[in-house]
């Protein structure tokens, strides 16, 4: 998500995210724009830290063009290469092998070399194991936060007064503006969809959220979703589950003009199977058992957001 932000000119500002971490996904990217666009004083309310590593992104040079025209091969390898990459973290994340404390190391020393007072580092210092939560990309994040005009606060909010946030230890902080970021809603779902019987899809799914490989569920025929439950990845690109998605769609669309079917659905048995298994292999993974609860999980503590494994296998 790109922000871009005009003059602000002066006024205090306060960011708080709803939804997991603030220091999350929304206010890493909200905080350093709002910075830059200046303002008299920005306060962080933070709950929980979470591991931050640095963005890669670069300019593709133009000696870097004309190399991967000349041999274009190489435009194939690079994202092989760089996707490879990604799906290792699955032996630490998944299978918990010990090179997890080795990449535990090298995120921890990018926080150490960004921040090298003690008391800032230990309010970003997260308590859970790397992957537990989102990892988040950003190089100005720790460099914004130690600024002179923003202000990192850990203390819980107990009330907002008409011109200020009060937290539990009685501290008043003075806010013109609140950026309330709400995070993601993938506990809910609020789409009108009625199955066999009349019965919704939001009922169906009130307890805990399950597909048979994420795309179709029982009671609802001839539905498919992409990146429905248990799709997202929490280690690597999403773009490979959605490709692996809608083959498996496609297939299913074939196999009914085949057949002459007008309707298909995943027998009850083969759904709940699927995902019994599902939830045991999820049991022992970094986002079940890295000491966090995230939004990954639902009230009951399911995974339902996350695949446990090589995204490729999925199908």
């Amino acid at each position: 998500m790109a922000i871009k932000v005009k003059q602000l000119g002066t006024g205090n500002f306060i960011i708080v995210e709803r939804h997991g971490h603030v220091g999350g996904a929304s206010a890493i990217q909200v905080v350093p724009e709002i910075h830059k666009a200046g303002v008299e004083k920005l306060y962080v309310f933070q709950r929980t830290p979470a591991w931050s590593i640095p963005r890669t992104d670069a300019a593709v040079s133009k000696r870097k063009k004309v190399f991967f025209t000349t041999f274009p091969i190489f435009q194939k390898l690079l994202p092989l290469f760089i996707y490879k990459l990604s799906e290792s973290f699955i032996l630490s994340f998944v299978y918990r092998w010990p090179i997890r404390c080795s990449y535990r190391e090298l995120v921890k020393y990018n926080l150490d070399s960004q921040v090298t007072n003690v008391e800032p580092r230990k309010k970003l210092t997260p308590m859970c194991e790397l992957g537990c939560t989102r990892i988040l990309l950003s190089n100005d994040w720790y460099p914004t936060l130690q600024e002179s005009k923003v202000e990192d606060v850990t203390n819980h909010i107990r009330e907002v007064r008409p011109h200020s946030i009060v937290t539990r230890d009685g501290d008043e902080y003075p806010v013109d503006v609140i950026i309330w970021s709400t995070g993601f809603q993938v506990q809910n779902f609020p789409l009108p969809i009625y199955g066999v019987k009349g019965r919704s899809l939001a009922e169906q799914w009130s307890q805990t959220m399950q597909a048979y490989r994420g795309v179709t569920v029982p009671n609802f025929p001839n539905l498919f979703f992409l990146l429905g439950p248990n799709t997202a990845l929490g280690h690597t690109f999403v773009v490979i589950m959605i490709e692996a998605q809608i083959q498996y769609i496609a297939e299913a669309l074939l196999y009914m003009a085949e057949n002459k079917r007008q309707t298909l659905e995943v027998k009850q048995k083969v759904h709940d199977d699927f995902n019994r298994k599902l939830q045991l292999k999820l049991k022992n993974t970094v986002w079940q058992s890295g000491g966090c609860h995230s939004w990954y999980q639902d009230a009951k503590g399911n995974n339902t957001t996350l695949w446990p494994a090589i995204a490729h296998f999925l199908y």
